[in-house]
């Protein structure tokens, strides 16, 4: 593979591992706060990874470590994510593993985009199987790994390429790749 495709790919990796933390984060770690002020009659649920948790993470992905700094004790919505997965990507990944000023080309990428509805597809499959007790971090990696290797995820992976690459959205958006 040459060096830029790879670089590409390598890219990809690092942005699409953060948002597999977040989203494991808030799979294991939300909460209600039931003293918190009620929204639409329900307790707002918020990021509560305990101490011990915490320095499991720094000890096993130091390098994710500020992610989950950054929303553990937060009210957890949509926003809220998608900031932190922003502000982590533009403080902690590039300049360091992706280019400087890249984040927006890769997250606009149709290879990010196949592989978020991937990661999404997988999560929605397995959703049950995950719910059934605490599946660490590098379990979900290896676990989402071997299913994006097996035949169905393969054929999906390329039905989801040709119809983005196919949208005209998506046309003239990269050449990296």
């Amino acid at each position: 593979m040459p060096e830029p495709q790879s670089q590409f790919q390598s890219a990809v990796a690092a942005m699409i591992e953060s948002v597999m933390f977040e989203n494991w984060l808030r799979f294991y770690f939300i909460s209600e706060k039931p003293e918190a002020a009620p929204v639409d009659g329900e307790a707002p649920l918020f990021m509560a990874v305990p101490v011990k948790g915490m320095e499991r993470i720094a000890e096993l992905y130091p390098h994710l470590l500020p992610l989950a700094d950054e929303m553990n004790g937060k009210e957890v919505t949509f926003e809220m994510s998608q900031r932190a997965i922003c502000n982590f990507v533009a403080t902690h990944v590039e300049g360091k593993s992706i280019a400087r000023d890249s984040a927006a080309m890769i997250f606009n990428s149709s290879t990010f985009q196949v592989q978020m509805q991937l990661f999404n597809t997988w999560l929605q499959m397995h959703e049950d199987q995950l719910d059934r007790g605490f599946t660490e971090f590098g379990a979900w990696r290896k676990l989402f790994d071997e299913w994006r290797q097996s035949p169905g995820a393969r054929e999906l992976a390329e039905k989801l390429s040709l119809s983005i690459q196919g949208s005209p959205a998506a046309s003239g958006k990269e050449t990296v790749q």
